[in-house]
């Protein structure tokens, strides 16, 4: 009969039909436990019975979708994103050369793909290797063309893991409860395991883009054109295509249910800079949106504080010495080096610029913190 029920997830009455037999939402994937009743004249004629699934067995793609891995789920999203960005103005370098290079050596690096693997070996979902054993083997690489360059004449940067495996085998249980092929086994491996994909990551990945490019946009703003719904995040499901199907363990993959945390993303982003190995950065000039002084006026306009604070700020930069290439240029991997957040230290560079300008002290805005709270408790006692 129909089920007309509205989706628990989206409330939307658009139902499908699993292999199995289960409903699932056309519009958000959810699977639920109601099944189709069926006439099966194979058995007895004009008989109903119920299609149930039978637990562990190997997924039929009868329904249209076919097989993919959870990297390549990973992959789509930063499509997506990385369009969006050249929606808003980016560069479209961005997408076609930069964060593609960059998911391709991140991929080589964790060895799912550009790589050498044990013929009939199983897939592993998103196993990181130590990178020492990767790394000792190339030669040092001066330049990011140079370090992206994956010749496919090369040996050791044949596709034969994780993408399209053929020769690689996953046993019937792992994508049971997963449209992925691999979706049981990325939820299995160790949570403490570093820089296996997630979806801050992404932004992580998006980040770094924009940094190597050096585009007119920090992490505040990129994690506000999140929240702003200009760039795919909290329901990026949404764009998956009909023939990838996400349902079950996937939506625990896929399926964020809170805004991205500034730290997180940042922290991932250093991280993967330099897990890939990546050289210098571009430098960071004053001729440079990031740097402080072009981003402490665009922030005193924002604020509608007075032009003229603007001479303050950048004489608080250089007299600091915050303002030179060396400090701001993002060096990956090497810890002598500070890491700016360009935003936070445009922000702070005005708060210290005010703090000089009303003689306060980080001790005399207490003592009139503790006088007005004081003055607010006797009048409401009053």
């Amino acid at each position: 009969r129909d089920f007309n029920e509205r989706c628990a997830q989206c409330s939307e009455v658009n139902w499908g039909l699993t292999d199995g037999g289960r409903f699932y939402c056309r519009s958000c994937h959810n699977v639920t436990e109601r099944t189709r009743e069926v006439v099966n004249s194979d058995f007895i004629s004009n008989a109903r019975i119920q299609t149930i699934s039978k637990g562990l067995r190997k997924q039929e793609k009868t329904d249209g979708g076919c097989e993919w891995y959870v990297c390549e789920g990973f992959q789509l999203v930063l499509k997506k994103q990385a369009e969006a960005l050249e929606a808003l103005g980016v560069c479209p370098q961005m997408k076609d050369e930069i964060l593609c290079n960059f998911w391709r050596r991140y991929l080589q690096k964790s060895k799912q793909a550009y790589c050498n693997r044990p013929a009939g070996e199983t897939v592993k979902a998103l196993s990181v290797c130590d990178s020492s054993t990767d790394v000792d083997s190339e030669p040092e690489t001066p330049s990011l063309l140079h370090l992206l360059s994956l010749s496919e004449s090369e040996g050791d940067l044949q596709t034969d893991c994780s993408f399209a495996s053929s020769t690689s085998k996953v046993s019937e249980s792992t994508s049971v409860c997963s449209g992925s092929v691999d979706g049981s086994l990325y939820l299995m491996k160790n949570q403490k395991e570093k820089l296996r994909m997630t979806m801050p990551m992404t932004l992580s990945f998006c980040y770094m883009a924009l940094l190597w490019l050096r585009e007119p946009m920090t992490l505040s703003d990129l994690l506000r054109f999140v929240v702003e719904g200009h760039i795919p995040y909290l329901n990026v499901f949404q764009h998956f295509p009909e023939k990838m199907k996400l349902c079950g363990l996937d939506l625990k993959i896929f399926c964020v249910e809170s805004w991205p945390v500034y730290e997180e993303v940042y922290n991932k982003m250093l991280e993967l800079a330099a897990f890939l190995d990546l050289p210098r950065f571009p430098d960071i000039t004053d001729s440079c949106f990031l740097h402080p002084d072009m981003l402490c006026m665009k922030y005193l306009m924002e604020a509608n504080l007075p032009d003229e604070l603007h001479n303050w700020t950048c004489r608080v930069v250089k007299k600091i010495c915050i303002g030179e290439a060396d400090f701001l240029t993002l060096v990956p991997g090497n810890k002598s080096t500070r890491n700016v957040k360009y935003d936070v230290l445009a922000a702070a560079v005005i708060v210290v610029v005010l703090k000089l300008l009303f003689l306060l002290d980080d001790h005399y805005e207490w003592l009139l913190s503790d006088f007005a709270e004081e003055r607010n408790k006797n009048n409401k006692e009053g």
